[in-house]
């Protein structure tokens, strides 16, 4: 995402105005997702929620310049909706899956927070949806089999799965799969 914000910067340092304001957007979403990224790892490692005053609003907070940046400067901007909108749905789709076979291990919070996780990552590229959950996953069972292994935890020890889902998806986006 990095790499796109600073070629729609260049762009719009060039004269199109269209590439500088989809550079401020998608801007705007990454410190928006950064900051309350943040904000739910502290909570979700110390109290075990991701709060929906928190969680909720990124849909908008985010969603909604992603939409608009790619509307000015996609080649082909119903394509492109389509795609973030369905990562979106899939990601959201696949964790309310998990949450019903987990029998309500994996929290409602993670669900919702794996919508917006999906836009994000949907938005570099398909490829970047299954990458950034790839780490995501690697990223928690490696930390919840080091937990196993050093007898700090068991097999139904609640560990914040929050956290990994933001730390995938960071990583995802500043190394993307294209």
């Amino acid at each position: 995402m990095l790499e796109q914000i600073y070629s729609l910067a260049a762009e719009g340092l060039g004269g199109r105005w269209q590439a500088a304001l989809a550079a401020l957007l998608l801007a705007w979403v990454l410190v928006c997702y950064l900051v309350a990224a943040a904000r739910l790892w502290v909570i979700d490692v110390r109290e075990h929620r991701l709060p929906d005053r928190i969680v909720l609003p990124l849909y908008a907070l985010v969603g909604l310049p992603l939409f608009g940046a790619i509307v000015l400067v996609a080649p082909d901007p119903f394509a492109q909706t389509r795609q973030i909108a369905y990562g979106a749905a899939v990601m959201f789709g696949f964790y309310a899956l998990m949450r019903l076979a987990s029998r309500g291990a994996l929290g409602l919070g993670d669900v919702k927070l794996a919508g917006v996780l999906g836009l994000l990552l949907a938005h570099v590229s398909p490829l970047n949806l299954l990458w950034g959950n790839l780490l995501i996953f690697l990223t928690g069972g490696l930390y919840s089999l080091v937990l196993i292994l050093t007898r700090r935890a068991t097999g139904h020890t609640h560990i914040a799965f929050g956290p990994f889902m933001l730390l995938g998806t960071t990583v995802a986006l500043l190394f993307p799969a294209t």
